[in-house]
């Protein structure tokens, strides 16, 4: 989808503190031949803080950057990869409730990791079908640290799993980037392979059975043989959706400055993700992310608000976003930086 007045108002970031890999080793929580393999040197950890509270301090700053009033909300949207509070509570409206007294609709978005960026295209398609609406708060937050999740044996995609929260607002009246087109597609069959032998009643977790997706995988055809099947059906939809994505941009691959990604600590899991796109991973946040693992829904604006705040991209420099979440949803995005904002180094 081609978007037109459609800017990126503020950007807002809640990291935690970050944990050394070496120290996970040492404790006996991550596994030393994966520590020396994959290449991550640690991750953010939020402790007991609630992942919606880290979406609301995310918020808030994206809110005071982008100089928008709580009032000027029409919409809210938040997604998670993982739980957010007690059953049956809704952590979307505990979110605006901390941040606006309007009585706009808020909905939660689960599309994995892909969440977030998803939202945009969602955010977007809100805003653009009736004029008065001017803006859009989108936010996403997970912390992992619970009982039956160990976040450094994750399991696939040599995943470290960290915790944070981050928020985009969107308007149709200012902002210092603008959202220039954004494609979401899915890789329905997929599911099959994620849900492995898993009966869907009743739910996992309300038996207290930890997450293996390696065991989930593995239950439908060798690990190796279904792990290279998934990555080579989401790897062909996430170039097609990518290259497509810059064509309505009326761009080619050599017009992007930098890619916002799937966090990794390795470059060759990188690779497998730009190379079909033209696209190399020196452009990519590869040593940024390796110090605060996998942040699921929040990887790319994290990545995005660190490319604007460090002064990496600047004005005319054009930002390909790509998000891919449990080998099923994608979403790509380009977004167009037009202005240095003030809380930008110089």
């Amino acid at each position: 989808m081609k978007t037109t007045d459609i800017r990126i108002a503020g950007l807002g970031t809640y990291i935690p503190e970050i944990v050394d890999a070496r120290k996970a080793v040492e404790l006996g929580l991550y596994d030393a031949d994966d520590y020396e393999f994959y290449g991550w040197t640690g991750a953010a950890v939020a402790g007991d803080m609630p992942a919606p509270d880290m979406a609301i301090a995310a918020a808030r700053q994206a809110l005071e950057r982008s100089g928008l009033h709580p009032h000027d909300i029409d919409l809210h949207i938040h997604a998670c990869g993982h739980e957010q509070g007690p059953e049956g509570w809704s952590p979307q409206h505990y979110i605006l409730r901390h941040l606006t007294d309007r009585d706009v609709p808020s909905f939660r978005v689960w599309q994995a990791c892909s969440g977030l960026i998803g939202s945009l295209e969602l955010a977007a398609c809100y805003l653009k079908a009736v004029p008065e609406r001017t803006a859009a708060l989108l936010t996403g937050a997970d912390n992992v640290g619970t009982p039956h999740f160990n976040r450094w044996a994750f399991g696939i995609q040599n995943g470290v799993v960290g915790d944070a929260g981050s928020a985009v607002l969107l308007s149709k009246a200012d902002g210092f980037a603008s959202l220039l087109s954004i494609n979401t597609g899915s890789t329905a069959e997929v599911e099959e392979q994620y849900r492995g032998n898993e009966p869907l009643f009743p739910p996992s977790l309300t038996l207290g059975r930890g997450i293996d997706f390696k065991e989930r995988l593995a239950a439908t055809g060798g690990l190796e043989e279904t792990v290279a099947e998934v990555v080579r059906r989401q790897g062909e939809l996430r170039t097609e959706i990518a290259l497509r994505t810059l064509a309505e941009a009326d761009l080619e691959p050599s017009d992007v400055a930098r890619v916002c990604h799937v966090f990794t600590g390795q470059e060759s899991y990188l690779k497998v993700i730009l190379d079909p796109m033209g696209l190399s991973p020196e452009q990519g946040l590869l040593d940024f992310g390796r110090n605060l693992g996998h942040l699921t829904v929040n990887d790319q604006i994290i990545g995005l608000t660190h490319l604007v705040e460090t002064g990496q991209v600047g004005p005319g420099d054009h930002v390909l976003i790509v998000a891919h979440g449990g080998g099923v949803s994608i979403t790509c995005a380009v977004v167009r930086i037009d202005q240095r904002p003030a809380w930008a180094t110089s």
